[in-house]
C-alpha cells in the first residue's frame, strides 16, 4: 500500500515537474519573441468634464499599448487638450491656411498610430503636396457621440474658426452614443454624460445637467452594480506583472466562452474578463443593422438627424462648411467578421439584418438637411477584396491600423478636392 502511494506521488511529482518545464520554456519562448504587452498599465490621458462628460487631460501621454499587443504607440496630447501638433497653444491661426476642424470619436482619436500616420495627418500633407497650405486641428476623443462632438463645437470649436468641419460618424456605435435610453442600456447602467433630447414638437434640447436618479426613475433604469473585489484578483495582478505568458495568454482565454464562464469570476484572468463573466450584457450596438428599426432606434435616429442638423446650421452662422464622412464598421467590411459574431452569438440569428441600412439611412439623414458626405464602406470593400490586400482594421481592437488610415485620408482627400469644400478652390 505504501509502495502504491510512493509511486503514484512519484508520477504526480513528475507530472507537476513536466508541467512546471513546460510552463518555463514558454515563458520563454513568449519573451525572446516579446509577444505580450508591457505590465504598465496605459496612460491616463482623461478627466471628466461638466459639458462634455469627459475630455482630454492637457499635456498628458505616454506609450499605449494593447491587451493583444497589437500596437505600441506614442501618445500626447497638447495644451489644448487635442490629440495633435504639441505646438499648437492657442486657438489663433498661424497664417494664411485653411483649417479643417476633425469632429470624431476613437477613430481621431487614433491611439492605434502614430500621429504622422493618422487619417487627418495625411491629409494635411496630401493638401501640401496639392499647393493647399491647410491645417488640421484634431478633436477626435474616445467613446464622444455625435452628440459631444456638437457640444464641443459650441463651447470650442468655433474658436479656431474652422473653414472646414469634417464629423466622422461611426455606425457602429455613434447612434446609441447620442441616446439616452440606449447608451446607458450599452454602459451597464452608467451614466457618463449628460445629453440632449427632443421636445414634443422636435426641438433639439440640452445638454443639461439632471439628477441621475431622477434620470434612471424616468426612463426606468437599474444603477449599474456594484462589483465586488475576485477572490483571486491579487494573483492575477502578480502574474500580470511578473509573467510574459500569462499577459499574453490572459486575454485570448478571455474571448473562449466556456473558459471565460469558468474562470471569469474568480478573477484569474484579470478585471475586464470578471466584469464580462458576471455581466455579459447586451450587444446594443449591434441592433444598428436590425430591420426594421424599431421605435427606439427611430427615436435614436430622429434625435442623431437633430444633432446633425443643429451643428449644420452652427457651422454655417459662423462662416464655415460642415461635411460627414462615414466610418464603416469591420464587420461591414469583412463579411466572415459579422459570421463570427452570430456564430458567438446564436440568438442573434433569428433576427432580420442588413449591414448597409446604417449607411443608407445615415445618407437620407445628410441629403435632407444638405450636408455633403462621403460614405467610405464601398471604398474600404474594394480595398479589402484586392488581390494581397492588408488588413485594414486591427483584428481585435477593430480600429484602422496604418493602412486603413492611409486609405482613409486618400479617400477624404479626393473627397475634399472633388466636392471643392475648402475656399478658394
Amino acid at each position: 500500500m505504501a509502495k502504491s502511494v510512493w509511486v503514484v506521488a512519484e508520477r504526480l511529482s513528475l507530472a507537476l515537474l513536466g508541467l512546471l518545464a513546460t510552463l518555463l520554456v514558454l515563458e520563454g519562448v513568449v519573451r525572446a519573441l516579446k509577444l505580450a504587452p508591457p505590465p504598465v498599465p496605459n496612460p491616463t490621458i482623461w478627466e471628466a468634464h461638466e459639458s462634455l462628460g469627459w475630455w482630454h487631460i492637457p499635456n498628458s501621454g505616454g506609450v499605449f499599448t494593447s491587451s493583444f499587443n497589437e500596437y505600441r504607440t506614442e501618445v500626447r496630447i497638447n495644451a489644448m487638450r487635442l490629440r495633435d501638433d504639441p505646438s499648437l497653444t492657442g486657438y489663433d491661426s498661424p497664417g494664411d491656411v485653411r483649417r479643417i476642424l476633425i469632429l470624431a470619436d476613437s477613430y481621431g482619436e487614433a491611439l492605434e498610430v502614430p500621429l504622422e500616420k493618422t487619417f487627418f495627418k495625411r491629409l494635411q500633407r496630401r493638401l501640401a503636396e496639392a499647393g493647399l497650405s491647410a491645417q488640421t486641428l484634431n478633436a477626435g476623443v474616445g467613446g464622444w457621440g455625435t452628440d459631444q462632438e456638437l457640444t464641443f463645437y459650441r463651447l470650442e470649436g468655433r474658436k479656431y474658426h474652422p473653414d472646414l468641419t469634417l464629423l466622422f460618424f461611426f455606425v457602429g456605435n455613434d447612434v446609441v452614443n447620442n441616446y439616452a435610453p440606449l447608451e446607458v442600456a450599452r454602459t451597464g447602467g452608467a451614466i457618463q454624460k449628460n445629453f440632449y433630447r427632443l421636445t414634443a414638437d422636435g426641438s433639439l434640447l440640452g445638454p443639461e445637467t439632471f439628477d441621475r436618479e431622477a434620470f434612471r426613475a424616468e426612463h426606468g433604469l437599474s444603477p449599474p452594480p456594484e462589483v465586488g473585489r475576485p477572490p483571486l484578483a491579487g494573483v492575477a495582478d502578480w502574474l500580470w506583472l511578473h509573467s510574459d505568458l500569462y499577459r499574453w495568454l490572459a486575454p485570448y482565454l478571455g474571448e473562449i466562452g466556456p473558459v471565460l464562464r469558468a474562470l471569469g469570476p474568480s478573477g484569474l484572468l484579470g478585471g475586464q474578463a470578471y466584469i464580462a463573466a458576471l455581466f455579459p450584457g447586451e450587444p446594443v450596438a449591434l441592433y444598428v443593422y436590425r430591420t426594421p428599426p424599431d421605435e427606439e432606434w427611430q427615436s435614436a435616429w430622429r434625435l442623431t438627424e437633430a444633432l446633425l442638423a443643429d451643428l449644420r446650421e452652427r457651422v454655417s452662422a459662423d462662416g464655415g462648411r460642415l461635411a460627414v464622412v462615414i466610418i464603416p464598421t469591420m464587420e461591414q467590411v469583412y463579411p466572415q467578421v459579422w459570421s463570427q459574431t452570430l456564430r458567438r452569438r446564436p440568438a442573434l440569428q433569428a433576427e432580420r439584418w442588413d449591414l448597409e441600412f446604417p449607411n443608407r439611412q445615415l445618407g437620407d439623414i445628410l441629403r435632407r438637411n444638405q450636408i455633403p458626405y462621403l460614405d467610405l464602406l464601398p471604398i474600404f470593400r474594394e480595398a479589402a477584396a484586392r488581390p494581397d490586400a492588408p488588413l485594414l482594421y486591427l483584428p481585435r481592437n477593430q480600429h484602422w491600423n496604418e493602412a486603413g488610415h492611409r486609405l482613409a485620408g486618400d479617400a477624404v482627400f479626393d473627397f475634399v478636392r472633388g466636392s471643392a469644400l475648402l475656399p478658394g478652390e
